[in-house]
């Protein structure tokens, strides 16, 4: 996969579509199917490679590619990193390290 593509669609992906209106929203996080992935790289077939190489690319712009297998939601970085992080207490109630081990 030509490196030159990707790094296209990742800047259309974060540039366009995620500043684009559509379904009653100014901006903003989407999803994409398989298909239209596959299209947007003009590809027969999604590889993993490919799908790695697209997350970078949109990851250095501020987008996150995530890979559902099916979907491909796309969300900015800034968004991810304001959600709600659990108290040191929640966090240990799950997830203590006990003293026998």
């Amino acid at each position: 996969m030509d490196e030159e593509r990707i790094s296209d669609v990742a800047r259309i992906l974060y540039y366009d579509i995620y500043e684009a209106s559509f379904r009653g929203k100014k901006r903003g996080r989407f999803c994409l199917t398989r298909g239209q992935l596959r299209e947007a790289l003009g590809v027969r077939r999604l590889h993993a490679s490919t799908i790695a190489k697209l997350q970078d690319a949109a990851l250095d712009l501020g987008l996150v590619v995530i890979d559902l297998d099916d979907l491909f939601p796309c969300i900015e970085t800034s968004v991810l990193r304001r959600l709600r992080r659990p108290p040191a207490s929640t966090f240990e109630e799950f997830f203590s390290v006990s003293d026998d081990d």
